[in-house]
């Protein structure tokens, strides 16, 4: 009978690092296991490994698909097993990504899918706990006002560049 038993955390980090033995006996290389349960809904641990050959990633694949057969675990579905450069094996909790090298480092999902820096948790803990920070609209800075004596000197520019109306004198002019 296979069925889908909620687990606790170490009961996952244990089966997570039992399967990664397991694929380490059939040579899997570079193996490493991402933890999301802070991060994503859908699983809580990606393991990811590289296969030397197509062959050598089916075998993988088909290796992980037994293991968790073993376990009593389902397995929701295994996608890119006849071409074999990329198959995911999607267990529930545990989804596995086994490549070929080059695949493995065209998608890259280590980098994708890192915890991000320290700082930016904080940054990220901040504005979670405080979100009205968030809301409050950042006016512009005013542009500074020019300095009483240079305020001076622009009048006396402006009405120096105003040209002067010729004044009309009026003559009188006598009688004689």
């Amino acid at each position: 009978m296979i069925y889908t038993v909620s687990m606790s955390k170490s009961e996952q980090e244990l089966l997570v690092r039992r399967l990664k033995g397991r694929l380490e006996e059939k040579k899997a290389l570079d193996m490493v296991i991402i933890d999301l349960r802070e991060r994503a809904s859908f699983t809580d641990f990606f393991l990811v490994a590289t296969g030397t050959s197509q062959t050598h990633v089916a075998a993988l694949a088909e290796e992980a698909d037994r293991f968790f057969h073993e376990q009593k675990l389902r397995v929701l579905s295994i996608a890119g097993l006849p071409e074999a450069t990329w198959v995911l094996v999607d267990g529930g909790d545990v989804v596995v990504h086994l490549f070929q090298q080059e695949a493995r480092g065209f998608y890259d999902l280590e980098r994708l899918w890192a915890p991000p820096p320290p700082v930016n948790r904080r940054i990220e803990e901040e504005l979670t706990e405080k979100p009205e920070k968030v809301k409050k609209k950042i006016k512009p800075p005013k542009p500074p006002k020019p300095a009483q004596s240079e305020r001076r000197g622009k009048v006396k520019e402006e009405k120096a560049a105003k040209p002067k109306r010729a004044q009309s004198k009026s003559v009188k002019s006598k009688k004689l």
